[in-house]
């Protein structure tokens, strides 16, 4: 890192700035990810109020490579449904 050539950003706890967030949000976490990934998108979707956590089956860490297809109907139905408020 003693190369690395952007600035290095501050240690900011992202926790406590959550309920701040005041948008619709989308958290995608695949189902054979790490328990850690797991707990990390629920803590998340506590401290973001209203977000949305939605497992993707048979895929891990890297959803929208994993599964591509469940990742755009996933997110095309969050932006539709919660953004431009259409029914699903």
């Amino acid at each position: 890192l003693n190369n690395f050539p952007v600035e290095m950003l501050d240690d900011v706890q992202a926790l406590g700035h959550l309920a701040e967030i005041q948008v619709p949000t989308l958290i995608l976490v695949g189902e054979s990810d790490i328990a850690d990934n797991h707990a990390h998108a629920g803590v998340i979707q506590i401290g973001i109020k209203g977000s949305e956590r939605k497992v993707i089956t048979h895929a891990g860490h890297l959803v929208y490579l994993e599964q591509p297809e469940k990742f755009n109907e996933a997110v095309a139905e969050f932006l539709n449904v919660r953004v431009l408020r259409q029914p699903a």
